[in-house]
């Protein structure tokens, strides 16, 4: 019997890591494309090695003809890379850090609906 409590909770803990890997990379890549990344579809034998040959779930910058760009790739979820510039990767910073504000301050308040806009 406490085996199979243990095992469930284990499966339980497992699953909810997953869910939140899952969706923080939704969160991550609503915050690219409202930055004005590209979504490409790993649907080419190119594209599916460039998938395969970068770090999942991480923007990362690469050098493209003496210009830098930046690739976000999701290997798991939509199978596709995520692709900007400069200018996208400025916005992408400027709304990850506003979200990490917003998302601080919600938690300051735990919650209680008299603190909204108040500052907790």
């Amino acid at each position: 019997m406490k085996y199979a409590v243990f095992v469930a909770l284990i499966l339980a803990s497992v699953t909810g890591c997953a869910t939140m890997q899952a969706a923080a990379t939704r969160s991550d890549e609503h915050v690219l494309a409202a930055a004005g990344f590209h979504m490409l579809l790993a649907d080419t034998p190119e594209r599916v090695a460039e998938l395969q040959s970068l770090p999942p779930r991480k923007l990362m910058s690469r050098p493209d003809n003496g210009v830098m760009s930046y690739v976000f790739s999701d290997p798991a979820g939509c199978h596709c890379l995520y692709v900007g510039g400069d200018r996208e990767y400025q916005e992408y910073q400027r709304l990850r850090l506003e979200k990490e504000r917003a998302d601080d301050d919600s938690m300051n308040c735990w919650g209680w609906p008299w603190c909204n806009g108040y500052g907790g």
